[in-house]
């Protein structure tokens, strides 16, 4: 049998083609796959760094997020508002209605925080009001209308009217070892500040020489041009108010005591009219509305807070107060010393005495100028102020200002470097001479040389234990009977101590929270605890009612409630922040 060998087929051109279109949609399929999968990648890369730098949350309120583009627009808002501000102020500054220098302190000022590194930080603070108020909002059914925010898109539009405000503050001096002035030197005062306005307007004193004469040049200066509202943030509502009802400039206001005893008069030396920005809203970027909808709806919450805390009777304490200031040193710090002090240095230059060779001729002549300025004090102490005040005889520039005068310091301070760090005054050998037991007030101290300086001339005014001691010993002196009144006048140095510590009517939000939950968890007749909230106070509650404050708490009461509501409300609220993220997207802060 023969076998024959079969050949295998082969293969048609039609089949070739087919399996060649097989193989090409296979390979486009494959190429086309592989294009999506890389696509999706990087849609998926992208997509996840759009998120970490765009929309991730930097922040939450109650769980609702606020994201890092939200932040970005807010200070590219907040920029740009405060450059509008700006050229309003040179339009009034083109117009002749501020000076330059009027131009140059209040632009300053509005462009302050546009290159601050806590602009990002200040503007997640403020989406986190913004949220925590709109949630609040939401929850008691307060809303605003389409004109209410219209109505606040003006307000922003306008500048209301600006004074240019200058304040003379007279303070009436204790004798020490007191902190507190009599009711004698309190009048005193007043009519210190009532002279001022009947020579000023006699025309035998400018308003600069009383400025100079006054006791106090901490509660003196020239405020500049400031708005109403502003001015309400720094002094006593009666006072502004007089402040902006004077009918043309130089006039003077009345004498107004201020919670911290010092009685304030004010002029004035220019009266800016509002101005109206027509084009405010198309200039500012970003979502200019809905900023102006969230400042809208807080306004209309602080009305809402306002009238249930302010123009609603309330639950009301009376209350007396003794309160001792904190000092200037640290906890157990010892003894305080109260003194005036001038310095007579070598060729008159305390800077640089350090550098100045002990047997330099300059040495003598300053040690006798300093003999001469002891014996004339100590015939008449009253000329202390005077001469430390007068730049050819005092070489001190640090206290001349105020006469001389320095505050109740321990003898840390006189340290050239004090027990937390800080620079003290260098002045270790007059440390020694004022602590000295057998000194007694108004005793004036031989020269004292301070190889740093020159020497000192001391007018020693007294001494006493330091605030902590002072808050025990009073603590110790109600707990075993002492009359509350008695010990006021004794220990306090509050404004009101001469009136037996009457703080008045005590509402909510009318203290720190520390010194309202002592009043309102105290019982009524009893004494408190201690607070220490920028120095130390103990509370006597008098009695309670429900009433209405009088006009003028209500008037203070109107620059505080609203904010230390808004603080306690915070306080309650899930409040989240990323500080990294913040951290990251913020600008890097600038090489000294």
């Amino acid at each position: 049998m023969t076998v024959r060998t079969r050949y295998a087929p082969k293969p048609t051109r039609r089949r070739t083609r087919r399996d060649d279109t097989r193989r090409a949609i296979l390979v486009t399929v494959s190429f086309v796959a592989a294009i999506a999968v890389a696509f999706s990648l990087f849609a998926g890369v992208f997509v996840a760094g759009y998120y970490s730098d765009h929309t991730a949350p930097v922040g939450s309120v109650n769980g609702e997020a606020i994201s890092k583009d939200a932040v970005r627009d807010r200070v590219a808002l907040n920029v740009s508002r405060d450059k509008r501000v700006v050229q309003n102020y040179v339009v009034l500054r083109n117009q002749g209605k501020i000076t330059s220098a009027e131009y140059d302190a209040i632009s300053s000022a509005a462009l302050s925080d546009e290159t601050s590194t806590t602009q990002f930080s200040d503007a997640l603070q403020q989406l986190t009001v913004d949220v925590t108020l709109r949630q609040y909002a939401s929850k008691h059914g307060v809303s605003v209308s389409d004109q209410q925010v219209q109505d606040q898109i003006k307000t922003d539009a306008t500048i209301p009217e600006m004074r240019h405000v200058m304040v003379i503050g007279v303070d009436p001096i204790p004798t020490p070892p007191a902190d507190a002035p009599t009711a004698q030197e309190q009048q005193t005062a007043l009519q210190k500040a009532q002279g001022f306005i009947t020579d000023i307007k006699a025309g035998t004193k400018k308003w600069a020489d009383a400025a100079t004469e006054a006791a106090s040049s901490s509660a003196t200066k020239d405020i500049g041009v400031t708005a109403k509202d502003v001015l309400g943030q720094s002094l006593e509502p009666d006072l502004v108010d007089a402040v902006f009802s004077l009918a043309k400039p130089n006039d003077i206001t009345a004498p107004f005591k201020g919670l911290d005893g010092i009685y304030r008069i004010a002029t004035i030396t220019s009266i800016v009219p509002p101005y109206v920005d027509s084009n405010w809203q198309q200039a500012i970027s970003g979502d200019y509305q809905g900023y102006a909808r969230a400042e809208a709806l807080q306004k209309a919450l602080k009305d809402s807070i306002d009238k249930q805390y302010i123009d609603t009777p309330t639950v009301q304490r009376h209350v007396q107060e003794i309160y001792i200031s904190p000092g200037y040193g640290q906890p157990g710090n010892g003894d305080e010393v109260k003194i005036s002090m001038m310095v007579f240095a070598p060729s008159h230059d305390s800077t640089n005495a350090g550098n100045v060779a002990i047997t330099d001729p300059s040495w003598a002549e300053a040690k006798s100028r300093a003999d001469a300025a002891v014996a004339t004090l100590r015939a008449d102490p009253s000329k202390f102020a005077a001469m430390a005040g007068d730049t050819t005889i005092n070489d001190e520039t640090l206290f001349r200002n105020n006469g001389g005068s320095l505050p109740w310091i321990p003898s840390d301070i006189f340290n050239t470097q004090t027990a937390n760090g800080q620079t003290g005054l260098g002045l270790t050998n007059v440390a020694s001479a004022v602590f000295q037991l057998t000194n007694t007030p108004n005793t004036i101290l031989a020269p004292i040389q301070e190889t740093s300086q020159g020497y000192v001339v001391v007018k020693f005014e007294g001494r006493r234990p330091s605030p902590t001691q002072r808050i025990a010993d009073a603590q110790l002196a109600l707990a075993t009977g002492a009359d509350f009144a008695t010990l006021v006048k004794q220990e306090s140095a509050a404004g009101n101590a001469t009136d037996g510590g009457d703080l008045g009517w005590v509402s909510r939000y009318m203290l720190a929270k520390d010194e309202e939950n002592a009043v309102f968890t105290t019982p009524i007749g009893s004494v408190s605890q201690m607070v220490s909230d920028n120095g130390y106070t103990i509370y006597k509650v008098i009695e309670e009612q429900t009433r209405l404050p009088d006009a003028a708490t209500a008037a203070r009461l109107k620059n505080i409630v609203f904010q230390r509501w808004l603080t306690d409300l915070e306080a309650n609220t899930n409040v989240w922040t990323d500080q990294a993220a913040l951290t990251a997207i913020s600008p890097a802060s600038p090489t000294p």
